[in-house]
């Protein structure tokens, strides 16, 4: 081989390799609770593949994105707050320009917790008395806190028809939703209180085992929307309350039920509770608010401070 032929193999080599570290995901450690439990301290992080493409995209809300903290640390945060919008943290929940934000049943997946509560059986029927939910966390039992109540809760089930199908009767507080199951099928089916609405979502689904080390009450292929999502009554009975239950009738069954919260947003002491967001910001905040450090203390975060995008580990 001539050494100019040499020289040429080993400049496409480079350029090869060069272009395979631009292609290929970046992957990230995980240090701290700022985002659990759905990552917790050593999990590894993702991007998509071609990261540099991130420059030019768009970020949505609820993304998780690799963001550049104040002192220019690489952190991994939930995008909340989307350029020139009005973002506020009052009683638990996220409002843009006045509005409370509702999240859909995959981004809830990415923050709900599973709540330890009783479950009682009986004449058919399954069901989560009332009690008081607190905004608590196994995982960081450590951190020293006040706690505060959690209106948002509800409850994720397998439920089977019988052989000439059933109807799945679920109680939200006072709510009532009812779902026609065809002959023989299982379902899953996500009811509960979110974000001031009354939420709910059912669909079949053959193969209903819980994923495996899931860190959520929810199922990781839950539909993209709501078929439920209205206005929270005013005055009604919620979960809290009023408690939660699911029964089916004609020879169906309850296989499995838990109990979900969503996560409760708070500001940190002494700390801005509302943003107003100019045309190249983001507020980007954590899923375990307590043990995160984030926009509440940085303030917004321009635009090429968000560097890639997090793969969805769902």
């Amino acid at each position: 081989m001539s050494v100019r032929r040499g020289v040429a193999t080993a400049i496409l080599a480079l350029v090869a390799a060069a272009v395979m570290l631009a292609v290929r995901p970046m992957r990230y450690e995980v240090d701290g609770l700022s985002m659990a439990p759905g990552l917790m301290p050593g999990d590894v992080v993702a991007t998509g593949w071609l990261p540099a493409a991130d420059r030019d995209r768009r970020p949505r809300r609820f993304e998780r994105w690799i963001v550049n903290a104040a002192d220019g640390t690489a952190t991994i945060k939930r995008v909340a707050g989307l350029p020139n919008e009005m973002v506020e943290i009052r009683d638990g929940d996220l409002l843009v320009d006045g509005e409370v934000v509702l999240k859909d049943p995959a981004d809830l997946g990415e923050v709900a917790l599973l709540v330890n509560v009783p479950i009682n059986h009986g004449e058919g029927q399954v069901w989560m008395p009332p009690v008081d939910v607190l905004d608590d966390a196994t995982f960081a039992t450590e951190v020293n806190r006040s706690l505060e109540s959690v209106r948002d809760l509800g409850i994720v089930a397998v439920v089977s028809a019988g052989p000439a199908g059933s109807r799945a009767h679920v109680a939200v507080g006072d709510a009532r939703i009812t779902w026609r199951l065809p002959a023989g099928v299982r379902c899953q089916l996500i009811a509960g209180r979110l974000d001031g609405r009354l939420v709910a979502v059912a669909w079949i689904d053959r193969d209903a085992a819980p994923a495996d080390d899931r860190r959520s009450a929810l199922p990781n292929r839950a539909p993209a929307s709501w078929t439920v999502a209205v206005p929270w009554p005013q005055g009604m009975a919620g979960p809290t309350e009023a408690g939660c239950s699911v029964s089916v009738d004609a020879g169906g069954k309850v296989e499995r039920i838990a109990a979900w919260r969503d996560i409760h947003y708070r500001p940190r002491i002494d700390e801005s509770t509302r943003w107003q967001l100019d045309a190249d910001s983001f507020l980007v905040l954590g899923d375990f608010p307590t043990g995160s450090i984030d926009s509440r203390a940085w303030g917004p975060r321009p635009r090429h401070a968000l560097r890639h995008r997090a793969a969805s580990q769902r």
